[in-house]
């Protein structure tokens, strides 16, 4: 039985004229591995056999590559002086895995007057590795937003062949996180800078005389469309009935939607020192608000450590892309510090609206008949009057009927009364969402309960997990960034586009 060598040669060649010239080498890295005839006839083996050839001679000749252009561009830099290898090894985590190559510095009397580790590369710091733009989307955007960070770093280093020394699951965590805070504070940079260009102060206060631009209205559907809409709807209630709901119906072709919520996952303790009363054994989270921001069919999507911070990134993105003439539409869950924080923010802006999600209406009055009422089949009663005058926007009837529930069906009447004060306080929020739906406008905040999942939930709220406030947020906005499909730009550029996107 023979051998049979599988040899593999790679190599980086720089051309003078791309067109013309012939290449010249800059180093290569040749690598042979034998293997025996019964290897030779296994497609996996040779697979096998070839993968572990090519990956070292991809990083051999980036090694050698490197190590030429560093002494090729540290040689024309130098007028003068002594040209010398620096001790300490460049070292670059990458897609094709973990490699070193020697760098060059020039020695002037007595001194370093050029040095390609820090001139000609990104400078370092002691036994920090550079992280090239490949290695952070399949680490961070491909793995890290999916899976573990010890289940993405076993997967890298499985596919580089790079098992021994490839990159260990808590560098990666470490620099996810660095990556994303990264990221956060240059997006509060950019939000500050653009308030600032346009009259507002750093944290979002408008400091110009608010006149003008409390004074845009927003664009509304057609009376005579609205009010068709609104009679074919007469078999159950009147039209005037039905018209009468203070909430307007906006044009959505001249509105901005948005859905802001908090999402929170499990804090992780910051010891594991036993605790000894109730209080301290109680459960703490991280709380993270996300926004989706849409307009017609494009969005963006935020995150941040509270809504305030959000609300200041929401404002510089309205500026920046001129949409400050657009009605802003906002859709929440009813949160009484969410609803008063948003109008407080935007006191400065008249055209602004508040809608009362539908599935968090009808929740509430699940939630609170369930434990007002004496059995199932009698909220089942109540339900089947209220929640029909409540999707029509008829909030003073449904008021009426809970208040005439008769006592002989109540177990619970503190939970009718905290009913009634949520439906009182929403008043305004509360539109005709029949005649929304008929006119094609958004009754949820469906869409930002779907980002609280896809930013978050997904990959922070399973199996028990728990997470530090800083290592949640930055895994968060690396996700964020994903959605938004802005990575690549900040992985080559450090920079966003800040605008909106199909």
């Amino acid at each position: 039985m023979g051998n049979y060598k599988i040899e593999v040669k790679v190599k980086l060649v720089e051309c003078e004229d791309a067109e013309t010239s012939e290449p010249m080498d800059q180093g290569g890295g040749d690598f042979s591995m034998v293997i025996g005839e019964e290897d030779a006839v296994s497609i996996d083996r040779c697979e096998n056999a070839l993968l572990e050839t090519v990956w070292p001679s991809i990083r051999g000749a980036l090694s050698s590559h490197l190590s030429e252009i560093s002494k090729k561009k540290t040689l024309e830099a130098c007028n003068s002086g002594e040209v010398v290898d620096n001790p300490r090894p460049y070292k670059v985590d990458g897609e094709a895995g973990r490699f070193e190559f020697t760098t060059h510095g020039v020695l002037g009397q007595g001194r370093s007057c050029y040095n390609s580790a820090c001139d000609l590369f990104p400078g370092l710091k002691t036994n920090e590795f550079y992280r090239t733009t490949g290695f952070k989307e399949i680490g961070m955007i491909f793995g890290d937003t999916k899976e573990s960070y010890r289940k993405t770093a076993q997967l890298i280093n499985r596919v580089r062949h790079q098992e021994k020394d490839g990159t260990p699951h808590r560098t990666l965590q470490e620099n996810t996180e660095k990556e994303g805070a990264e990221i956060l504070d240059f997006l509060a940079e950019k939000t500050r800078l653009t308030l600032c260009e346009n009259g507002f102060s750093e944290d979002g206060r408008y400091l110009g005389d608010s006149d003008e631009k409390k004074d845009v209205e927003a664009v509304r559907l057609p009376k005579d469309v609205v009010s068709k809409a609104a009679e074919k709807h007469g078999d159950r209630f009147s039209p005037e009935e039905i018209l009468d709901n203070p909430v307007l119906y906006e044009d959505r072709r001249e509105s901005v939607e948005l859905q802001i919520d908090d999402v929170v996952t499990k804090k992780q303790k910051e010891d594991r020192e036993k605790v000894s009363s109730d209080e301290e054994r109680k459960r703490k989270y991280n709380h993270i608000t996300i926004a989706h921001v849409r307009k017609g069919d494009r969005a963006y999507t935020f995150n941040g450590e509270n809504i305030r911070s959000v609300l200041c990134f929401i404002t510089a993105f309205i500026l920046n892309n001129n949409l400050l003439g657009n009605r802003l539409q906002i859709f929440t869950d009813g949160h009484r510090v969410l609803n008063s924080t948003i109008l407080k923010y935007f006191s400065w802006f008249k055209n602004i609206g508040i809608i009362l999600d539908w599935y968090h209406l009808g929740k509430k009055c699940k939630e609170c008949l369930s434990l007002a009422l004496k059995g199932r089949f009698l909220r089942k009663e109540v339900l089947s009057e209220v929640m029909p005058l409540l999707w029509f926007g008829l909030t003073d009837r449904a008021i009426e009927a809970l208040e005439a529930i008769d006592s002989e069906k109540v177990k619970n009447k503190d939970y009718i009364e905290k009913l009634i004060a949520y439906l009182d306080r929403n008043r305004p929020y509360i539109p005709c969402y029949a005649l929304r739906k008929d006119l094609g406008l958004c009754n949820s905040s469906a869409l930002g309960e779907k980002m609280n999942d896809l930013i978050v939930s997904n990959r922070q709220k399973h199996n028990g997990m728990s997470w530090s406030k800083k290592g949640s947020v930055a895994l968060a906005t690396i996700t964020t960034i994903k959605r938004n499909n802005e990575h690549k730009k900040w992985f080559e550029d450090k920079d966003l586009d800040f605008k909106l996107a199909a």
